[in-house]
């Protein structure tokens, strides 16, 4: 047997050498996985937001629809409060009968009502259960008084998914600023908002055949208005002469938390202030401020700014939306579609009123 015999001079084999990425190469290939994910970013987030506009398209339909349900069912559209506009003292529900036995209500027991047309389509966006609890709370005598009011509906807070718009990162809203109570909450407030018209919630312009004798009126002038969901009145679609596709019936709005003080924009169950319906005085998205009642400055309005000082008592609402370039609309035909910010402001104008006779 041959024994193989090293010289103690002799070189041992050489260990095989590894390959590692230099300092340079592992910056390069982070650089271009950066670069990737930069080049994609903008593309996930703009299907993400595709996604999230198509939600709100579909719920912004059904809640329109539930709209002309209602409207088919009663032969006249909901109303857009119950309350006359910016009005706790005068409400203009139909009574409801007695009062726990204090008699025949009249004009002034439902003062404190603050149903809006929220709760009158409850049951034709498959709310049945929540819709019954309702009534049944309403048909009571409540802590106020001798009158119903929705405001301590001890269900208020229940989210109506139908009313969220997926884009706005407040919604749904459930908490109220209320320093007196923190536990009490004016109950959930959502996106959509019903169009009262082409002007002011509750002021006629000039040409209006009731000017005059309204125009001192803010309340009474907020049931002449030329939308399809007003304060105080219901209107029937019959009186929609510019054409169901050519009328707005519903937008949305952007929601604001209420952290330092109110802000009522969207919410249902405290309506009489104006903020659950829109006018197209102002395009999608203004940076001027909305004028309604019960918003605070000390909550965060950069996104959706307010008017601290408003003209003579007199409300509006832009319609505002997180979907780039414009807000959803559904027309009194049922039709949804994004309406852009730069849109001609006496087409957009028009848009708002049912019987002005406008050229769109």
């Amino acid at each position: 047997m041959t024994v193989a015999v090293h010289s103690p001079l002799s070189t041992p084999p050489a260990a095989p050498r590894l390959r590692a990425f230099t300092l340079v190469e592992l910056l390069v290939v982070i650089a271009i996985i950066g670069i990737l994910v930069a080049l994609l970013l903008p593309a996930i987030q703009a299907a993400r937001e595709a996604a999230r506009r198509s939600q709100c398209t579909n719920n912004m339909k059904q809640v329109a629809l539930a709209v002309l349900n209602f409207e088919n069912q009663k032969k006249e559209l909901p109303r857009g409060t119950y309350n006359y506009l910016d009005s706790t003292a005068n409400g203009t529900a139909p009574p409801y009968g007695t009062y726990d036995g204090i008699g025949s209500p009249d004009a002034s027991n439902d003062k404190f009502d603050r149903r809006c047309w929220f709760h009158d389509i409850l049951p034709y966006v498959e709310e049945q259960t929540l819709s019954d609890a309702f009534e049944a709370y309403m048909n009571k005598r409540l802590s106020w008084g001798p009158y119903p009011t929705a405001m301590d509906f001890e269900k208020a807070p229940t989210v109506v998914a139908s009313f969220v718009c997926t884009s706005d990162p407040v919604s749904p809203k459930t908490k109220t600023f209320h320093p007196g109570n923190i536990a009490l909450t004016q109950g959930f407030s959502g996106n959509y908002v019903g169009c009262a018209g082409s002007y002011y919630m509750n002021k006629l312009r000039t040409d209006h055949p009731d000017y005059d004798r309204y125009t001192t009126n803010p309340r009474l002038s907020g049931t002449k208005v030329d939308g399809l969901l007003v304060g105080g009145v219901n209107v029937k679609l019959a009186k929609c002469t510019d054409g169901l596709s050519n009328t707005a019936l519903i937008s949305e709005i952007r929601l604001v938390e209420d952290v330092g003080g109110n802000d009522s924009r969207g919410r249902y169950y405290n309506p009489a202030h104006g903020g659950v319906m829109f006018t197209t005085l102002e395009p999608p998205n203004s940076a001027r401020g909305d004028e309604v009642s019960w918003v605070s400055d000390k909550n965060d309005v950069s996104l959706a700014p307010i008017a601290l000082q408003t003209e003579g008592g007199f409300y509006f609402l832009t319609a505002r939306s997180f979907h780039p370039g414009g807000a959803n609309v559904a027309r009194a035909d049922g039709s949804v579609e994004l309406v852009s910010e730069d849109i001609d402001r006496l087409v957009y104008e028009a848009l708002g009123s049912r019987d002005r006779g406008e050229v769109h």
